[in-house]
């Protein structure tokens, strides 16, 4: 049998000043968290002046809470993150530049989801001139309906919520809002993503903890982009979850699906 003996005190000491000044010290990290859900048909999405159609179904813009550039983030918190199941941790350089205040990233955020609710509108006018046929009962109604769609007369209200990635979800919405067409059919879905001019949707950040959120609220499908597939992981129960690399692409699955969900 082998003996080990005793450290002495004064390394015992310093090791036990080393692991107490690291769990005090503040560490380059972020924590990342789900956020809320918000139904872009309650008061997100308006219309002036432009012909517009109830929906049916609900459509929820999802979000994450991330800790802010300047927030220092200490040993404990940071064990709690790793062992929890609703929180994921990232290096501080992965979410920010380097050097970012929380001021900057806070005008960033603002001008991010600005420009995102302004590109998925050019985005779902692009794709309706482009499938007239889905705006009205023939498609010469719809040729002419499409030709009339006047991008300011779209309204956002977010509020708080910032960053780029609503830019699938307010595009599927605009599209579900100003066709006779009903997509939803009383299904309540979710999703992510940004979006191009072209309707090219792009990966985003926090996928788990939004598909997370949006089961929690009674999503039962959830739109991904097709770049963040492979980060997916540990889907709740209960929802489905499609990636897409187009808004054409989660339209087509809503067209086809409608009639099984109805």
């Amino acid at each position: 049998m082998m003996r080990f003996s005793r450290l002495p005190r004064l390394v015992t000491a310093t090791l036990g000043i080393f692991f107490a000044l690291a769990t005090l010290a503040p560490l380059p990290f972020a924590i990342v968290l789900p956020g809320e859900a918000q139904n872009i048909f309650k008061g997100v999405i308006t219309f002036k002046g432009l012909t517009n159609y109830p929906a049916s179904g609900r459509i929820d813009l999802m979000s994450i809470r991330v800790t802010n550039p300047d927030a220092w983030i200490f040993g404990p918190e940071l064990v709690y993150s790793w062992i929890s199941g609703n929180r994921a941790v990232y290096p501080k350089s992965a979410i920010y530049p380097p050097g970012t205040s929380t001021e900057e990233e806070s005008k960033q955020a603002k001008e991010d989801m600005v420009k995102s609710q302004d590109t998925a509108i050019i985005a779902a006018v692009n794709y309706l001139q482009s499938h007239p046929e889905i705006m009205a009962e023939t498609k010469s109604q719809g040729i002419d309906r499409a030709s009339q769609l006047d991008t300011k007369k779209v309204v956002f209200k977010t509020g708080e919520t910032g960053g780029p990635s609503g830019g699938l979800v307010f595009s599927i919405g605009l599209v579900e809002l100003l066709t006779e067409k009903d997509l939803l059919q009383k299904r309540h879905i979710a999703g992510t993503g940004t979006i191009t001019a072209r309707g090219i949707v792009g990966p985003i950040g926090g996928i788990n903890e939004k598909i997370s959120s949006a089961r929690k609220v009674g999503a039962t499908i959830f739109f991904a982009p097709v770049e963040n597939a492979e980060e997916i992981a540990n889907v709740p129960a209960g929802i489905k979850v499609i990636t897409v690399a187009t808004l054409a692409q989660a339209i087509s699955y809503l067209e086809r699906t409608a009639t099984k969900a109805g």
